[in-house]
């Protein structure tokens, strides 16, 4: 996988930017449709199911901005991007391609994190198409903020290589950093996500837990870990986690760990699975940092085995 130092790909000057249709004026259809039109891409059309719906998006993007239902604007666009939700992107695409929506050779993509490009099969097999996926690694609360976000974003691109250079082409144009992923890497590349965000998420829910066990109030456990948590978080993404763990582990105290851990399984078992199966991961990260040797690590392994 290309590293974040890789330079994004450069489009030859006398080669101009294609046609862009958006099928899907969610936020972030809406978002990127913006975002293009500034970058100067012509919008072709938008697309969506309702046609006040359509409409509307159309306007908000700009007057001359053609719209209609999918199958009427997807044979517009040299670039079509399917952003409807996931579990609508296959059927849609189906649908499409069956009626022949879709221009032989044109490029049709969808903005997923968890789906690759291989559920758009069929918009290659009846019309000829390239199929790609590019997903910004942003959120999108609402469109403006969409907007204003993306610029640095990173934008993971998979599928045909047509399709997932223009993609390519299409983030770094927008303002995004694009980077090439395998398409059978695309779901572990997004559990990688959930484990940066969702995961974080219930952490911090599970350290408020703890704390609350010990008789701290939420109010002043939130305000306590909170510069905790910020601090940390910061370490591990400028240094690394092995110039950034510190704690028991590091220091090789499985003594202190054994005592934590039984405490933890008396009050409550899922916290104490957490703070076992999470603590057994940064034992290797202690190694990697020096800071235990590996008696030391066996000594932890060993306490932790559940």
């Amino acid at each position: 996988m290309p590293t974040s130092e890789d330079k994004p790909p450069l489009r030859p000057r006398s080669q101009p930017r294609p046609d862009l249709v958006v099928v899907g004026p969610g936020k972030v259809g809406m978002a990127l449709a913006l975002l293009a039109r500034k970058a100067r891409y012509r919008v072709a059309a938008i697309g969506a199911r309702s046609l006040e719906r359509a409409q509307a998006a159309a306007h908000a993007i700009g007057a001359d901005v053609p719209s209609g239902l999918p199958e009427e604007v997807a044979p517009l666009g040299q670039l079509v991007l399917l952003t409807v939700s996931d579990d609508a992107i296959e059927s849609l695409c189906r649908d499409l391609a069956e009626k022949g929506a879709f221009a032989r050779g044109s490029v049709v993509a969808h903005c997923s994190g968890a789906l690759s490009s291989s559920i758009l099969a069929s918009a290659r097999e009846c019309c000829g198409a390239q199929v790609g996926s590019m997903h910004p690694l942003q959120t999108f609360p609402d469109v403006q903020a969409g907007v204003s976000r993306f610029p640095g974003t990173f934008c993971f691109c998979e599928g045909d290589e047509p399709a997932a250079t223009a993609l390519e082409n299409l983030a770094a144009d927008l303002g995004g950093r694009p980077v090439r992923i395998k398409t059978e890497g695309k779901l572990l590349y997004h559990a990688a996500a959930v484990l940066a965000s969702n995961c974080l998420v219930g952490l911090v829910d599970a350290a408020l837990a703890t704390a609350r066990l010990a008789g701290i109030g939420q109010d002043d456990a939130r305000a306590a870990l909170a510069p905790l948590v910020g601090a940390t978080a910061e370490n591990v993404l400028r240094l690394g986690p092995a110039k950034a763990l510190t704690g028991p582990v590091a220091r090789g105290d499985h003594q202190l760990i054994q005592r934590q851990y039984a405490q933890l399984r008396q009050a409550d078992v899922e916290l104490a699975e957490i703070y076992r199966v999470l603590s057994r991961r940064i034992v290797q990260v202690a190694l990697e940092k020096g800071t235990i040797a590996q008696a030391k690590a066996q000594a932890l392994r060993d306490v932790l085995q559940g």
